[in-house]
């Protein structure tokens, strides 16, 4: 009984035996990938780690900041008045003509002034009588025959005189409007006959041989603009036409409710071709500091930070940098870069710091 059992295990033993070999044997390619692979993963790996990782890059290039300001004004005349008589009276005569030019001093308009000429001939006769009644007693005085006191009076007297004389002329000459100075009169607001006073407006009055243009200029463009820089001014008033100016006056101060300081600019008018109170658009060219210029492709932004891939002795390196402004698919950065230094536009994603990278490609006009 013993014998049999033994004899019934071998059997069984031997049975499976032969069927691990078969199975074995059926499985025998599967077995040795498996085992392939297990031996060697750890090289595959330690290749990949050490691979370069192929990328196209861009030359750094350097740039001004400059930009381009356009922003909307008024135009007003160098100078400009609203002309007014200086006396009240009765308008004779009138040379203000719309557009009509004169010089300082001209005749512009003239008042009835028959009261006045006659005040100027009295005040004359007065002075001329007390000057010689003073003449006359300077002789006395030196024959012994008047008093220094009388003749003291004679003076005062003589110089009374002279003043009412002067202040007659005065009158008179308030009776005719002059030109204040070198300009262009606008349309007539009185004719003749009319009466006029110190508070009518007989017209305008301007000198437009320069145009001035104030405008808002916000505070972070302060810094850049300064007096004497060159501005292009366009109007629709002269359609299709560009004039030459210059930033002529800086405001002091900053306006703190719109964070805004005024700038006015001067546009020579030589052509008398511009009109106060026309609408400018002023268009300023602003310099600024020099920037490194990368592709926009290159930047990249993690955990808060922007940076580039830069290649140095054939390895990935970032750095650090801040954009200043985006134009054109390009962009202004502010950071540790060098003319010329490589920049990784394309296959970023694959890098690490220290990673060997092979330059497959160039695109360097695409920066520009």
């Amino acid at each position: 009984m013993i014998r049999q059992v033994s004899a019934f295990r071998q059997i069984t033993l031997v049975s499976l035996l032969a069927a691990v070999v078969a199975l074995a044997w059926y499985n025998q390619d599967s077995l040795r990938l498996a085992v392939g692979l297990a031996s060697e993963a750890p090289d595959k790996r330690s290749s990949r780690a050490g691979a370069s990782v192929p990328v196209i890059v861009a030359p750094v290039e350097f740039a001004n900041d400059a930009l381009s300001l356009q922003v909307v004004g008024t135009g007003r005349a160098l100078r400009s008045v609203s002309l007014r008589s200086e006396a009240a009276g009765k308008v004779n005569s009138i040379a203000i003509e719309p557009g009509k030019k004169f010089s300082a001093g001209d005749v512009l308009l003239t008042r009835d002034d028959t009261d006045q000429e006659l005040a100027v001939k009295i005040a004359q006769a007065q002075l001329d009588e007390s000057n010689r009644v003073f003449e006359r007693g300077e002789t006395l005085r030196n024959s012994g025959n008047t008093a220094l006191a009388r003749l003291q009076e004679l003076r005062t007297a003589a110089e009374v005189a002279r003043l009412e004389l002067e202040r007659a002329k005065e009158a008179l000459n308030d009776r005719v409007l002059r030109a204040p100075f070198d300009g262009i009169s606008g349309i007539a607001e009185v004719e003749v006959g009319a009466w006029v006073d110190t508070q009518t407006d007989i017209a305008s009055y301007d000198d437009r041989s320069l145009i001035l243009v104030q405008f808002e200029l916000p505070e972070t463009f302060l810094p850049r603009v300064k007096e004497g820089m060159s501005v292009t001014a366009t109007t629709a008033s002269v359609p299709g036409k560009k004039f030459q100016g210059m930033v002529s006056a800086i405001d002091s101060r900053i306006t703190a409710s719109s964070r805004t300081t005024r700038v006015r600019v001067s546009v020579p008018n030589p052509d008398d071709r511009l009109r106060p109170g026309a609408s400018f658009t002023i268009k300023l060219d602003v310099p600024g500091e020099r920037f490194a210029k990368v592709p926009e492709l290159s930047l990249q932004f993690t955990r808060g930070e922007l940076y580039v891939w830069r290649v140095r002795d054939g390895k990935a390196e970032q750095v650090a940098v801040s954009m200043v402004r985006r134009s054109a698919g390009t962009v202004l950065v502010d950071g540790e870069l060098s003319q010329g230094d490589q920049i990784v536009v394309e296959g970023t994603q694959r890098l690490e710091p220290g990673q060997p990278v092979e330059v497959v490609g160039e695109m360097g006009d695409r920066t520009g």
